[in-house]
């Protein structure tokens, strides 16, 4: 099998045109570049140089050997600048999974951010709520989940990125869009438009109304956010979401948002990894823009 390394001696002679200067070149003396040239001609069976005087030049046979030698070793300095490049965060695949909620509203400022600085870096993101984004970087399907806490998983590794409160939203001609929070208690009775029954912020809200007595009147479920507030615009019930997934339609007065209890229903928010996961340079640096990003984000 030929190597690579007299393919390049070879290269190198047909390139700058005698032994000589190749070896000066490659920092090797005349008699070794000739011991691998009479090596490499013994190996495929034919003469590949024909010297004159001083200088060097291929063969027929010599002109076939370097059409292939230029090809194959111009693919191995490929590889090498692709794996020089991956292994300080340059290229590679960033898999990334989230709530479809979350994907709408906090990643896109940290993906374009994250693609100015890495981008020869693929993003593959995935929707999800809680316990399926994580069951998928348990499986190793996913490098990193953005994830609402606390979390049971002693493998993983938890960054945590900040807090958000849930709200109650409900439209402009409510009697409550004049208040700024309601007690869980005048929930009873009132029709709830649920997001995402399996998420931990139904899990959040369910235990937060029923501790107050509150077993929740729930007309509708649906698992598009936007769906959701549509509902709720058109005054067919009430809902319960992230602060900062209405943030623009509040700003916009097409809804009112309403703090849940005194002190409101708070949560904070993580970065799930495999805890026996070597992070790759590309994964820490969208860890660090998360943890710069997002706490602004979750609570503005």
């Amino acid at each position: 099998m030929l190597e690579t390394r007299p393919l390049l001696i070879f290269k190198t002679i047909v390139d700058v045109g005698s032994f000589t200067r190749a070896g000066v070149r490659l920092g090797l003396s005349q008699p070794a570049i000739s011991q691998h040239i009479r090596a490499l001609e013994r190996e495929v069976g034919a003469p590949l140089l024909v010297r004159l005087g001083k200088s060097a030049r291929p063969t027929p046979q010599g002109e076939i050997l370097l059409h292939y030698a230029r090809h194959v070793l111009g693919k191995i300095e490929e590889v090498e600048r692709a794996l020089a490049e991956a292994a300080d965060g340059r290229t590679g695949v960033l898999r990334i999974g989230a709530g479809g909620a979350a994907c709408q509203h906090l990643l896109p400022g940290v993906l374009r951010e994250f693609r100015s600085r890495f981008p020869k870096v693929d993003l593959h993101v995935r929707s999800g709520y809680t316990q399926l984004t994580l069951g998928r970087v348990l499986e190793g399907d996913l490098d990193v989940g953005l994830v609402t806490l606390p979390l049971r998983a002693p493998q993983v590794r938890v960054t945590e990125v900040g807090r958000d409160e849930l709200v109650v939203i409900v439209p402009p001609q409510h009697p409550w869009a004049a208040r700024r929070r309601v007690p869980a208690g005048e929930l009873a009775g009132k029709p709830l438009v649920l997001y995402e029954r399996q998420s931990q912020a139904t899990d959040l809200i369910m235990r937060a109304l029923l501790e107050q007595g509150v077993f929740p009147r729930i007309t509708m479920e649906i698992d598009q956010m936007d769906a959701v507030k549509e509902m709720v615009r058109l005054g067919l019930g009430l809902a319960v979401v992230p602060e900062w997934a209405v943030r623009r339609e509040v700003g916009a007065g097409a809804l009112h948002a309403v703090s849940l209890g005194k002190a409101g229903l708070w949560r904070a928010w993580g970065l799930a990894c495999l805890e026996q996961l070597l992070p790759s340079p590309s994964l820490r640096a969208f860890v660090r823009l998360c943890t710069e990003h997002l706490p602004r984000a979750l609570a503005a």
